[in-house]
């Protein structure tokens, strides 16, 4: 792992320089950036433009806790955020001093224990320089500043949900999520999908109470909790009970409603508990729907014990769960709403697959039709969630086998993106898979047997298996003789990149050749929408500014720009020739097409470039989340 991409979750202790300038770029980050520490949230750390924006005299008092004037408010919030563990968002100071934008949440020491508060505030849009701040700071309610603080809870209850659902064997799981309305901002439903050792699967689908940051936050914690004590065995029951244990205490978290479900995709039995929430639905191949019996349970913190019921599932039945919104929407009563779920999910099933959406398999097309005809036809008054988890035969696995010549790599790419593409591997993990197995090849063909070995006996086998807890195995064998990787600097380089892009990474070479086996727990995409229908996340144009030695990238980095990124980059580059910094920070979208020209760039397929490609992202950015997840290398600043 390089220097600079091993630390990136936060500052430590009291030293703050890691290897990449932590230091100076803690003390030149724009407007105020605070840490707060200890039991009694002392000043522990506080950057230039913080000194000067505050000065010496209220610095010194924040340091020493005795705080009074202008910055009383500030510690005041400080403490409410140390105290409460929930991050708060608003504007401080007045109009006519430096109105500023500020934003607080709890700081935690890499074990988890509390370690503070950090504090960040900026200049308000419009507002002039910051100035001191006057004596009277408020930060008002998400309804009185919807602007910045709406986008902050929507990304944080875009954080706290799934990024993806797993690709178990023998089912196909898709889920949706809407958000009822901008203004209303992050809501309480939440869902999860998760792949026991056995092969089993557990499903949950759970509305909590409310609306805004403590009901993003009670969800929050409500998912983790679930998904931690069912990831042991499976035990539902037991998991809806420490969640019970939990809302007792936590009064957000109070009457919230859980169905909770497990899977058995080889047997078809599915055991279910709806504790205070919608039973889930059925529906078979002929489109004929089922909705199942409660199972009498209660929601959260009510006393009622949490009672499963039984249901047998048989190929091609889909169960269709959903929180209460898509059933309680204006101007329609319950019954009807339900009707209304009931046809048009049986219409997705009888119309088949949709001639512009070819890819799109049936438990994606009942998510989506279920949330745009009803959503659409009589709009939202709350979120609404759908999952949706379809019996299917096991994907048989991929076998190949073919000489090692230098084409060979291109013909296993294009067999192995047919599997993955039926499977529905989301398009990062795609891309990890592809130039991982591509390398291992490309480095059998190349380096495996000599030139006098016969075509006949020079042949390298690939197969690719999606096993029980939902992880991808690619085994790539050769049977000629291993080569040690060559000196620093030197080609050599694909194995190492390899292991990089996946899980796990094994090779093993003997007599009788070598051995590669690459594993990848992939996932498939999930949509999150607001009520309009329209992706959260943001679609703005690809912008590339090019300074020597310097491209800054702007908007969405999708398949639209990839030409265009291409040919900046061996520009800026002279082909490959000298090193280059790609900054990201003002990427919205870095879509899987932007990743693999990012892969190409920093390591050539020719193997002749002599100059290096540093990436920039910085932390929390979008660009920042999709490099973690393809596990690029790169810098926050």
């Amino acid at each position: 792992m390089s220097e600079q991409h091993q630390r990136r979750d936060g500052m430590d202790g009291g030293s703050y320089d890691d290897g990449i300038g932590r230091t100076s770029f803690f003390d030149q980050a724009p407007g105020l950036l605070a840490l707060f520490e200890g039991p009694d949230l002392r000043l522990a750390e506080l950057n230039r433009a913080g000194r000067d924006l505050l000065g010496e005299d209220a610095v010194a008092a924040l340091r020493s806790g005795a705080v009074t004037g202008p910055v009383a408010e500030l510690l005041a919030l400080v403490r409410e955020v140390g105290r409460t563990g929930a991050d708060r968002t608003g504007q401080w100071g007045s109009d006519g001093r430096g109105r500023l934008s500020i934003a607080l949440a709890p700081w935690h020491g890499p074990d988890g224990t509390p370690r503070g508060v950090v504090a960040q505030a900026l200049p308000s849009r419009g507002a002039e320089t910051a100035a001191p701040p006057a004596p009277a700071a408020t930060v008002p309610s998400p309804a009185a500043a919807p602007g910045a603080t709406d986008q902050t809870l929507v990304a944080l209850q875009d954080a706290l949900l799934p990024g993806g659902v797993p690709i178990p064997r023998g089912v196909r799981v898709a889920a949706r999520y809407l958000l009822a309305d901008e203004g209303v901002v992050a809501g309480g439903d939440w869902f999860d999908a998760v792949t026991l050792e056995d092969g089993r699967l557990v499903l949950a689908v759970g509305d909590v109470v409310g609306h805004g940051v403590r009901a993003s936050v009670a969800m929050g914690e409500l998912r983790a909790l679930f998904e931690e004590r069912a990831r042991l065995d499976g035990d539902i029951e037991a998991a809806l009970e420490l969640l019970d244990s939990r809302a007792r205490r936590v009064p957000p978290a109070r009457a919230a409603t859980v169905c909770a479900a497990v899977l058995d995709p080889r047997t078809g039995e599915l055991v279910y508990c709806t504790a205070g929430h919608p039973p889930p639905m059925v529906v078979n191949p002929a489109g004929e729907t089922t909705f199942l019996p409660a199972s009498g349970a209660g929601p959260l913190a009510s006393g009622l014990p949490f009672e499963l019921a039984e249901h047998q599932l048989e190929e091609g039945d889909v169960l269709v769960m959903y929180s209460d919104g898509i059933v309680e929407r204006p101007g329609r009563t319950v019954a009807q709403c339900t009707v209304d779920l009931s046809e048009v999910v049986r219409e997705a099933v009888l119309a088949g697959p949709d001639l512009e959406r070819i890819e799109e398999r049936l438990p994606e097309r009942i998510c989506r039709e279920s949330i745009e005809r009803l959503a659409g036809s009589t709009g939202v008054a709350d979120d609404i969630t759908v999952l949706a988890a379809e019996l299917v035969e096991p994907m048989p696995d991929l076998e190949l086998s073919y000489p090692a010549m230098p084409d060979t790599p291109r013909v296993v790419r294009v067999e192995l993106a047919e599997w993955l593409d039926e499977l529905q591997v989301g398009p990062l993990d795609e891309v990890a898979l592809q130039h991982a197995v591509g390398e291992v090849v490309t480095n059998a063909c190349e380096h495996a047997y000599s030139a006098a070995t016969r075509r006949s006996e020079a042949v390298v086998e690939v197969t690719a298996h999606l096993d029980d807890e939902g992880v991808v195995e690619v085994t790539v064998r050769d049977t000629g003789s291993w080569r040690a990787p060559g000196a620093p600097g030197t080609r050599g380089r694909g194995l190492a990149m390899a292991r990089g892009f996946t899980d796990e990474f094994e090779l093993h070479h003997g007599e009788e050749g070598t051995t590669a086996r690459l594993r990848l727990r992939p996932t498939r995409s999930v949509g999150m929408l607001t009520a309009s229908g329209a992706d959260a996340s943001s679609r703005a144009p690809l912008t590339i500014e090019e300074r020597p030695g310097l491209l800054l990238l702007g908007g969405t980095v999708d398949h639209r720009g990839t030409d265009e990124l291409r040919r900046r980059i061996a520009h800026a580059s002279y082909g490959g020739t000298s090193d280059l910094v790609i900054d990201m920070s003002a990427v919205t979208l870095l879509a899987s097409a932007g990743v693999q020209v990012l892969y190409e760039a920093m390591a050539p397929a020719n193997g002749f470039g002599l100059g290096v490609v540093h990436l920039v992202a910085p932390l929390g950015s979008p660009a920042q989340h999709v490099l973690e997840m393809v596990r690029l290398p790169y810098a926050t600043s």
